[in-house]
């Protein structure tokens, strides 16, 4: 009796792990398919949309995405039939949303029923095997980010790696023939697509009549991923889709957004996702509303303009940006596009503490006229909120006041009072990284190039669309200063002590700043000769804070001028200091210290 049980058991254990084996080659074999499944759908998908082909090739084509369909989803699904994993909340939601609409579109054109009905008819076609290939697709983002996690680099590095990798994608993209209308060098593609990721807005060529209906939405696109981050969408979809993150991809992820917390990350991505969406929206319908019944392409119109602007691009649909005669009598696009401008600049951080702050304000009514116990402000007030708006009005109505104060009696001039506050508020904005311009900035005066050019070097606020050394480096710098000059030992920035690290931090950014933009000045003033040198400099600064301003006229570059634009634009949107410690960043750490010295400075 005891050798039968012995023997049972031996059985079951070997058993055992022969299924283990069994369902690890099986998630392998699958795996392999689903990848290859994958890479083919994209290409064809790049190939339907990109390149022109005659009405039987894209029947084949979709019968093939139909095929690629059927493969994705038996590699996607028959896996997790062996190997079920613990799903709860949002990601179950989602992940069964995504399921059940699956299988929909794969018994619908697998021909397991009857298409013809209503109910399945719904799912036959390109478009169901289009959107259930992106949903399938979009579940395996978890893989990607196990993946960059368990990768040795830098997040400052894969930062980096992810703007570059979108770059040279959305290069490609442009240069396809249904993308554009002319041809299209590789380096005026490279600079556009660099222009639109980096949420610049410089141009070589005319967004309006270069580029198609498909080559103005890869823009689009461009511009939505470029002012997000694609790390950004791969960690929302990646919390989506995966409830059970591994600890160390959550890690990556608090290290990417500077999260304060683990708990709050998704939280964060979440608000950032639902936000910048919402906004855009609201902005586009706005746009639309108060756009002429005879103006063509409305939605198109719409929508770039309202992305563009939130995402500090700079970038227009329209030859002339918006000193269009069709735009330039239309104010309400003018102070929509203004109002969207300011609200992506100021930063996700600061718009999460305003949402929580009016949050906070509507309970605290709802209390009291319930007469309930009064909720107590969760975090307390936030000194880097507080910072950024008070530094951001004092740029955008100073920089508006001089504006008017230098132009009145110049470019201003003939434009009735009202009219000239308005430009002068809406250039004061649009420098601060957006780029947009209502006037010929050709006519300005010496004083306001060289006001527009302090605006575009600080840029825009942390964590926002624009570029620039950003809002609080700047107060930060100035305050380190006046600190030093009154002769304070201690940085105290209101009932809080700055840590020296931070300060550290601070003048890295403002001295890198400085040697990108006199290093890129420099060389734009050996490859452009005969151009005036204030309108490189004015170049300079405008492609490093990613404002899309040009003065010099970027179109006319020599390629050398181009590649010195592109660098600037690159190192401007990632950060000096982020781009240089993800390449320089040593792993080694010191844990002896040698004692401190004082080194004569003055």
């Amino acid at each position: 009796m005891l050798k039968i049980r012995e023997r049972f058991f031996k059985w079951l254990f070997l058993t055992r792990d022969k299924y283990r084996l069994f369902v690890s080659w099986l998630i392998s074999l699958c795996r392999f398919f689903f990848t290859v499944a994958l890479s083919l759908f994209i290409l064809g998908l790049i190939f339907y949309i990109g390149f022109s082909s005659s009405a039987e090739t894209r029947l084949q084509l979709t019968a093939a995405f139909r095929i690629l369909l059927i493969i994705l989803f038996l590699t996607k699904y028959i896996p997790e039939v062996f190997d079920l994993k613990l799903r709860k909340g949002y990601s179950l939601f989602f992940t069964f949303f995504v399921f059940l609409f699956s299988l929909c579109v794969f018994l619908s054109n697998s021909g397991f029923v009857n298409k013809e009905r209503a109910l399945w008819e719904v799912f036959n076609g390109f478009l169901p095997v289009l959107a259930a290939t992106i949903l399938i697709g979009a579940t395996e983002i978890s893989g990607l980010l196990r993946m960059l996690s368990s990768v040795r680099f830098p997040p400052a590095l894969l930062f980096s790696l992810s703007f570059l990798f979108i770059i040279l994608l959305g290069t490609g993209l442009l240069m396809m023939p249904n993308a554009r209308n002319s041809p299209l060098s590789f380096l005026d593609s490279l600079f556009t697509s660099v222009s639109a990721v980096c949420v610049t807005g410089l141009t070589v060529v005319d967004t309006a009549t270069t580029f198609t209906l498909t080559g103005k939405i890869i823009l689009l696109c461009l511009i939505q991923i470029g002012g997000l981050g694609i790390m950004t969408f791969t960690g929302f979809f990646s919390y989506i889709f995966t409830s059970g993150s591994s600890f160390r991809d959550t890690i990556f992820l608090k290290e990417l957004f500077s999260s304060e917390s683990l708990s709050t990350l998704f939280r964060i991505l979440t608000k950032i996702i639902l936000f910048t969406l919402l906004t855009e929206m609201a902005g586009a319908l706005i746009i639309y509303g108060s756009l002429n019944q005879a103006f063509s392409d409305k939605i198109l119109f719409s929508l770039f303009h309202s992305v563009s602007a939130f995402c500090n691009a700079g970038f227009s649909s329209l030859s002339d940006n918006l000193s269009a005669v069709e735009i330039r009598s239309n104010p309400t696009v003018q102070i929509t596009i203004s109002l969207l401008v300011i609200l992506g600049g100021i930063g996700f951080p600061v718009m999460i503490s305003i949402y929580s702050f009016t949050k906070h304000q509507v309970l605290v009514v709802i209390k009291k006229l319930t007469r309930r116990m009064t909720p107590v402000m969760p975090g307390g007030k936030s000194v880097t909120t507080s910072m950024v708006i008070f530094m951001s009005a004092i740029l955008i109505i100073g920089g508006a006041v001089l504006y008017y104060l230098f132009e009145k009696d110049g470019s201003l001039a003939g434009s009735n009072p009202l009219r000239k506050i308005f430009i002068a508020f809406f250039g004061s904005v649009s420098a601060r990284t957006a780029g947009f311009n209502i006037v010929d900035i050709s006519k300005w005066s010496y004083p306001t190039v060289f006001l527009m050019i302090f605006l575009m070097w600080v840029g825009a606020s942390p964590g926002s669309t624009g570029g620039g050394i950003k809002t609080t480096t700047f107060v930060l710098a100035v305050r380190s200063a006046w600190n030093n000059i009154r002769g304070r030992e201690y940085f105290k920035v209101g009932n809080r002590e700055v840590n020296p690290n931070t300060i550290s931090r601070v003048l890295s950014i403002v001295l890198l700043s400085i040697l990108v933009i006199g290093a890129g000045f420099i060389c734009l003033l050996l490859s452009e000769k005969g151009k005036d040198p204030a309108h490189l400099m004015f170049e300079s600064f405008s492609a490093f804070g990613t404002v899309g301003l040009s003065l010099a006229g970027s179109s006319t570059f020599s390629d050398t001028g181009k590649i010195i634009d592109i660098i600037l634009m690159f190192t401007g949107r990632v950060g000096p200091l982020t781009l240089f410690t993800g390449l320089m960043l040593s792993y080694r750490k010191r844990y002896a210290r040698y004692p401190g010295i004082d080194i004569m400075i003055n």
